[in-house]
Parts: structure tokens; sequence; C-alpha cells
């Protein structure tokens, strides 16, 4: 709670303080030694052989952090992740990025690493949705799909011996993102997980959690197959007038988009690691009491969220008894 920076009154400021502080006896026991600050002990098993990671060291016998972060054991090895730091990324990450340059045969894209990620023009889909070689043509035509200051969703390929990081885009999920809002939040609250694509279906939106904290909240599109692309350019022409007239973003869409984007404002200042169960409720109990888009990022509904989070985590660990 120190790091908050909200203006709150006497009475929201207590409430505030006993949310936290109920959500970190939860957290206490369900796993004693989850966080730690620099010169903290890590609880180990001295008898079995285990080996020291990252952000620890040997003092006095015992095996202390020495940054602040979450313990992450993995077999033997134990070490600490720390937090609010850059983004580390992993062989099959989903990111989110934005294209800072256009050079030959790649663009390169600003993903929230220490470098620049580079998407090759052969490690993606061509428009035309066919497999094969890539031509000189191809390469004067590379602004036609991305050009500077467009973001993008991709996937982490491989690292270079330099160390630099290759993507890749070769599904239809990934590709050019139009119609939406990005955020960037820190990317220690974007845990990995099997589904990083979410299409809200009752808002008409698509929600993707980059690894890399960049998050996307847009208007739907379906994503299509390169079986029926010949089909979709078959109807091309008589669908001219229609797409003008939805080259536009409705109103009631752009309001959801904000809706959504205002929840994970709020969950990332109250530090909660963001997940789709969590933003929906954020956004359900913002519906629910009728607050307007702007008041939610009040000091109030700040309240509201963390005590409706005590709750929720409290019923869970009572289930599970």
């Amino acid at each position: 709670m120190r790091g908050l920076k909200l203006p709150l009154s006497q009475t929201q400021r207590v409430r505030l303080q006993r949310a936290f502080e109920k959500l970190q006896s939860l957290s206490a026991k369900a796993n004693s030694d989850a966080s730690v600050t620099v010169a903290d002990t890590i609880p180990v098993n001295y008898e079995d052989a285990f080996l020291k990671g990252y952000g620890t060291t040997d003092l006095n016998g015992e095996l202390v952090a020495t940054v602040c972060g979450v313990v992450e054991r993995v077999n033997k090895l134990v070490y600490v992740r720390a937090l609010r730091a850059r983004y580390k990324p992993e062989v099959g990450d989903v990111v989110v990025g934005r294209v800072v340059e256009v050079a030959q045969k790649r663009w390169r894209l600003e993903i929230n690493f220490s470098q620049d990620a580079v998407l090759m023009l052969s490690s993606m889909n061509m428009p035309d949705g066919i497999q094969r070689r890539r031509t000189a043509l191809d390469e004067l035509n590379m602004r036609s799909i991305f050009e500077e200051n467009d973001i993008v969703c991709a996937e982490v390929r491989n690292f270079q011996h330099d160390g630099s990081l290759q993507l890749q885009a070769r599904s239809q999920k990934y590709g050019k993102l139009e119609k939406g809002q990005l955020l960037i939040i820190d990317p220690y609250l974007v845990r990995k997980s099997k589904q990083h694509f979410h299409h809200l279906e009752q808002f008409g939106i698509d929600l993707i959690l980059g690894r890399n904290g960049y998050i996307w909240i847009g208007e739907h599109v379906e994503a299509r197959d390169s079986v029926v692309i010949d089909q979709a350019k078959s109807i091309e022409q008589s669908t001219v007038v229609e797409g003008i007239n939805r080259a536009y973003t409705p109103l009631e869409m752009r309001q959801n988009i904000c809706r959504i984007a205002n929840a994970i404002r709020v969950l990332t200042i109250l530090g909660f690691n963001i997940d789709l169960n969590l933003i929906m409720e954020t956004v359900e109990l913002s519906s629910s009491l009728k607050i307007d888009i702007h008041d939610m990022l009040g000091s109030e509904f700040h309240v509201l969220v963390a005590e409706m989070e005590a709750e929720r985590r409290s019923l869970t660990t009572k289930r599970k008894r």
C-alpha cells in the first residue's frame, strides 16, 4: 500500500488497509516464502542438494535473497524472480510490440526488452495466405504489411548468439492489430498461461495479454483460414460499400474497450496479477454499480476492487478446506 499514489480519504485508507491485510494473511497461509525482500532467509531443506540461482546467495550458512521478488523453484534450482524488472523472454511467449524500423527482409519491434526484436519476412504469413518462397516483390511491398508505429502480435521464436530475439507470426491469429487500445503494464503482472488470446463475445472484443506487459484491447477480428481467402476475394467487390461504412468503431464498442482498459489499469495500480477472470469481475462490478468509465479511475472504485478480491480469495480458501 505504500507504493499507491491515490487521493484517499481517511475512511477509504482504512478500508483499503484492511483489504490488503486480509490479502496478505491469505497469501501467507498459502505460501509463507512466496515473496521476499533483500536479506530475507529462503527456507530450503539443507539435507537435500539444491542449486543457488539468480537473486540468492549463501550468508552464514543460510540461503538469503539479494533482490526483492518471488521465490521460484524448478526441481533443485532455487531462485528469486525480481519484480518490476524488464521483460525476460522465453521461447513460445506471446508478445505485442510496436514496429520501430522496416529494414531489409525484416521488421524491428520494440517489445519492452533490452534489445529490439526482429521479425523476418520469411517468418510470417503473407497476406494471400499461401506458403511460398519470398520474392523481391514481397520485399518491396513490406510497408504494405507493417510500417513504423504499427502494433503487431507475434510469438518468440528463438534467441541468436548475440542475444537478439527473433519472432514469428506464422498463424492467422498473429499479425497487425487495429481498432483498439494498447496498455503497457509491468511484465511480472502477466503470468504465463495456456491461453493469452481471449474473445469476449458479450462485448465483441479481442483481448491479448502479452507476456511482455503489452496488453491489446480491440474490436474482434475473425481469423481467416487460407482456404477461404479466395472465397473472400470473390465477394470483396460486393462488400466495398459495407466496408467503408464499417471503417469506424461504433461508440458502444469504444466504450466497452475503455471500460475493460480502465479495469486493467485499476488492477495494475493495486498490484494484482492480470488474468481474464479478474478483469471480467472488475468490469462486471463497475457495470453493476453503474460506475461511469471515467469514475473507474477514482479512489473509491480502487477500494471496492480490493475489497472484492479479498472477499473472493477468502471464499476460495474456505471452499478448499
